[in-house]
């Protein structure tokens, strides 16, 4: 059928040339066509700036992330003088918390972890100056932790050498 169509608007094509549509149509077809392309454009230029949007939004939070995340860490790779601390860093904590728990007392073990958290302050405090300046006083930072570490375990060392002589004492005494 639509072959007949076809076959029929060609053969006939003169007469259908000579007629001309109102100019009324035409501006009505242009108007709406108009109308068309602006709806896509705004549709394309709202789309665009929604996208556009969404990822500086996204690239900001990214940017701000990295640069406001905490940098708690040491770089141990930095340096020969870094990774050594890091192995003597591990040796005192192991130190610390073998001593801390050969104490027995409640009550004494309490007041010994209020003073090491006084020297945990103190060494976030030496490690932050590293990092913030970028390692470059790491013999004399690395030298005041590690005498940080010495300190605690000196600590929790006297401490033990005192509760060791009143166990010692008290057993002299029960004999």
């Amino acid at each position: 059928m639509s072959n007949n169509l076809e076959d029929f608007i060609k053969a006939n094509r003169v007469q259908f040339d000579d007629q001309r549509p109102d100019r009324s149509i035409w501006l009505e077809i242009e108007r709406n066509l108009d109308k068309e392309t602006k709806s896509e454009r705004i549709f394309k230029i709202s789309f665009l700036k929604i996208a556009a949007s969404v990822i500086f939004i996204l690239s900001l939070g990214v940017l701000i992330g990295i640069n406001m995340a905490p940098k708690n860490e040491l770089n141990y790779a930095i340096s020969p003088e870094m990774k050594q601390y890091k192995e003597t860093e591990n040796y005192y904590r192991t130190q610390v918390n073998l001593k801390l728990n050969e104490l027995k007392d409640p009550l004494t073990k309490s007041n010994v972890e209020k003073d090491l958290k006084q020297l945990d302050e103190i060494y976030l405090q030496l490690k932050s100056e590293m990092m913030n300046s970028e390692y470059t006083n790491s013999e004399m930072m690395i030298d005041a932790m590690i005498k940080n570490h010495k300190t605690k375990v000196e600590i929790l060392e006297s401490i033990l050498n005192k509760q060791n002589q009143i166990h010692n004492e008290t057993e002299i005494i029960s004999l």
